[in-house]
C-alpha cells in the first residue's frame, strides 16, 4: 500500500497533484491566520496598537485651601498649596535606559518613589511616576538634563502658614488618603476630582492634534473652605493652654478648650495642648496628639453638668429655688451611699437649691432628681431627665459638627441590661456615669443660657470663590431646649455660683459672667474611681448687662492631671483669662 502511494507521487501525475495542493494549503493557513488576527484577536491587537499610539496621564486637581477668620470680615490662610512637580518616565519613548537611570538617579536621589526594575517592567507603559512633590530647583535640573522619555507635571503640597495653630482642627491626609481634622472629614470637598488626558502620538511619540482617541477630561479643583475659627481667639486660647500645662511642673497632662458663639453655634476657637506641626505629621511619635479632644474623646464632665439637671427640674416646674432640703453631706440611693465632694463639710444643714448649686452639693442635684419624680428617683423621673439631657441638650450623641466626632454615651432608663437604674441616674445629676464630648456639653450649655435655642455647632463659615469670601447660609436653631424664663433663671444661678466661688473677683467690671466648675475622678487599673488622676473643667458664658444678660460667648475648659486637680484652681484660671479676652476682643460694652 505504502509502495503504491509512493509510486503515485513519484509519477508525473502525482507530482503535479502535490504541487497543486501545497499552494492551497499555504493559502488556507494564511487565510486562517488572517481570520485569527482580524476577528478572533482583533480587540487585543487594537489594544496593543492603542498603547503604542495613545499616551495617558492624570490631570491632578488642585486641593482646596483652608482659611481662618480674623475679626468679623478679614480672612487669613490656614492651609495653602505650594507649587511642586511630579517627575515621570515614559519607558516606550526612552532611547537610552542606562543614561536615564544614571542621570535621573543622581538628580532625584532618595526622592525616588519606585525602583528602576518597576520602571522598566513594561516598556509599553507610557507613564510611570518616579518622584512626587519635588521642588523648583530639582525640576530645573531634570529639565536641564534633557533626558528623552522623562517628563514633568506640576502638582502641589500642603503648607501651614500659621505653623501649629489649630493643628488638631486642620489635620492632614496621608498618602493612603487617610486623614484627620478638616482635611480628613471634608476630604471630598477639598480634594476635587482628577482629570484625564489621552493624546494620540506619532511613531516618535510626538502628540498629534487629530484622532478620535484624543480625550481631555479637565480636573475639577477642590473647594476653598473658610473656617469659623478666629485666628486671634485661637492664638490666645493656645497660648493660655500651653502656659497652663508647661507651668504645672508635670501635674497637668493636657488641656483643651472650645469657645463658641451661643447665638449661632459658630466656633471661635478649638484648641488642644500638647500639639504638633501638621506639615510634619509623619515625625510625630505620640499619635495621641493627633486627637481633637474637643470632638473625638468623650469623658465624664462632672459638676459642669449640674446646670442641666437644675434646668430640667425648673422647666418642668418641679422645684422652687427658694425651697429647702436637709444636706447631711451624703444621701442613700438604693444600696449606695453617695457623698458630696471634699471641701463642702461646712455646708451640712438646711440649704436651699440656690446654695446647693453655689457650693456644688451632690446631694442637692440628687434631691432635684427626686423632685422631678415627686420624691423618688422613679423610672418616670429618670425618663424625664434622659429626655432633657439626650434630646433637649444634645448630650450623648453626635452634634453634626463638620469634624470627626465620638458619639458619647447616656444609658437610657429603658436599657435592657438594667444599667439605667436609680444609682446611675443619681450620679448623672452631677456629671458622672455618662460619657460626653466637650462639643456636646458646650452646645447644650449654649442653649441653656441663650434663651433655649439649640444651634448645631459649626466650624465652617463659608468658602472662597473667585478670591471673595462667600458666607455659608446661616442655620436656624434646630429646636428649643428650655423656655426663655428657665434660661433666665439659669443665668442668674450661674452668676450666683460665680460670685460664691470668688470667680467674679477676676472678671472685668460691668459684665454678666456665669460659670460652673467640675472635678471628676477617673478609673484606676481595677476599674474604681481614684483621685490620683483627675479631670477638671469650667464652663461659663459672658455678656453685657446692656444686652439683657444674654451671652455673647461660651467657654468650656477641660484639664487632665497626673495627680489631684481641682476645677477652681486648675481650670477656672484658664476660663478667667479667656473670658476677659473675649469681652475686650468682641468689644462688648460694660455697664459701670
Amino acid at each position: 500500500m505504502l509502495k503504491s502511494i509512493s509510486d503515485f507521487f513519484n509519477s508525473r501525475r502525482g507530482r503535479f497533484l502535490l504541487l497543486s495542493i501545497i499552494p492551497v494549503i499555504i493559502l488556507a493557513v494564511a487565510f486562517l491566520r488572517l481570520i485569527k488576527i482580524q476577528i478572533v484577536d482583533h480587540d487585543s491587537y487594537i489594544t496593543e496598537a492603542t498603547k503604542l499610539r495613545v499616551k495617558s496621564r492624570i490631570l491632578y486637581a488642585k486641593r482646596g485651601q483652608i482659611y481662618f477668620m480674623s475679626g468679623t470680615s478679614d480672612i487669613v490662610p490656614a492651609v495653602l498649596n505650594e507649587r511642586t512637580w511630579l517627575i515621570f518616565v515614559d519607558p516606550s519613548y526612552v532611547a537610552d535606559k542606562n543614561k536615564v537611570q544614571v542621570e535621573l538617579g543622581k538628580i532625584l536621589g532618595d526622592q525616588m518613589i519606585t525602583t528602576w526594575d518597576k520602571v522598566w517592567a513594561d516598556m509599553s507603559v507610557g507613564y510611570v511616576p518616579v518622584a512626587k512633590h519635588v521642588d523648583y530647583e530639582t525640576v530645573t535640573k531634570v529639565k536641564a538634563a534633557n533626558l528623552q522619555g522623562v517628563g514633568q507635571q506640576e502638582t502641589s503640597k500642603r503648607i501651614y502658614p500659621q505653623g501649629t495653630m489649630a493643628a488638631q482642627v486642620l489635620g492632614f491626609v496621608n498618602g493612603e488618603g487617610v486623614g484627620s481634622g478638616i482635611e480628613g472629614s471634608q476630604n471630598e470637598r477639598l480634594s476635587g476630582k482628577d482629570g484625564l488626558l489621552k493624546t494620540v502620538t506619532d511613531v516618535n511619540s510626538i502628540p498629534l492634534s487629530i484622532g478620535d482617541e484624543n480625550i481631555e477630561v479637565k480636573a475639577q479643583d477642590g473647594e476653598d473652605i473658610v473656617l469659623t475659627i478666629d485666628e486671634n481667639v485661637q492664638r490666645k486660647a493656645e497660648t493660655v493652654l500651653k502656659d497652663s500645662v508647661d507651668n504645672s511642673n508635670g501635674v497637668v497632662r493636657n488641656a483643651s478648650v472650645v469657645i463658641l458663639n451661643p447665638n449661632n453655634g459658630q466656633v471661635y476657637a478649638m484648641a488642644n495642648y500638647p500639639t504638633y506641626n501638621p506639615e510634619e505629621y509623619y515625625k510625630v511619635t505620640d499619635a495621641s496628639v493627633f486627637t481633637n479632644r474637643v470632638t473625638e474623646l468623650s469623658y465624664e464632665p462632672a459638676s459642669v453638668c449640674k446646670p442641666f439637671t437644675y434646668a430640667a427640674a425648673i422647666n418642668e416646674g418641679k422645684i422652687d429655688l427658694n425651697s429647702t432640703y436637709y444636706n447631711a453631706g451624703y444621701t442613700k440611693v438604693d444600696d449606695r451611699i453617695i457623698k458630696n465632694a471634699r471641701g463642702t463639710e461646712n455646708q451640712v444643714g438646711t440649704r436651699n437649691f440656690w446654695q446647693a448649686l453655689d457650693y456644688s452639693l451632690n446631694t442637692g442635684s440628687i434631691e432635684v432628681l427626686r423632685k422631678i419624680g415627686d420624691g423618688k428617683i422613679s423610672k418616670a423621673a429618670r425618663t424625664t431627665l434622659y429626655n432633657y439631657l439626650y434630646n433637649s441638650f444634645g448630650l450623648g450623641h453626635k452634634t453634626g459638627i463638620e469634624l470627626y466626632e465620638e458619639n458619647g454615651t447616656i444609658i437610657s432608663p429603658d436599657d435592657k441590661s438594667g444599667e439605667g437604674n436609680a444609682v446611675r441616674y443619681a450620679n448623672m445629676t452631677f456629671g458622672q456615669g455618662m460619657n460626653l464630648t466637650m462639643i456636646q456639653v458646650a452646645a447644650g450649655f449654649a442653649s441653656l443660657v441663650n434663651g433655649g435655642a439649640y444651634y448645631q455647632p459649626t466650624i465652617i463659615a463659608g468658602s472662597m470663590q473667585n478670591g471673595k469670601f462667600v458666607p455659608a447660609e446661616q442655620k436656624l436653631a434646630t429646636h428649643v431646649s428650655i423656655t426663655k424664663e428657665t434660661s433666665a433663671t439659669m443665668r442668674q444661678m450661674l452668676q450666683s455660683v460665680r460670685k460664691a466661688n470668688n470667680g467674679a473677683n477676676y472678671d472685668l467690671k460691668g459684665y454678666n459672667i456665669g460659670a460652673k466648675t467640675g472635678t471628676a475622678e477617673t478609673y484606676d487599673e481595677n476599674g474604681r474611681y481614684t483621685s490620683d488622676r483627675t479631670m477638671v473643667g469650667t464652663i461659663g458664658y459672658g455678656g453685657s448687662k446692656k444686652d439683657g444678660e444674654l451671652p455673647q460667648y461660651v467657654i468650656l475648659v477641660r484639664v487632665d492631671g497626673n495627680a489631684q486637680l481641682w476645677g477652681a484652681s486648675n481650670a477656672m484660671p484658664i476660663f478667667n483669662q479667656l473670658s476677659n479676652f473675649m469681652l475686650e476682643y468682641l468689644r462688648i460694652e460694660p455697664v459701670i
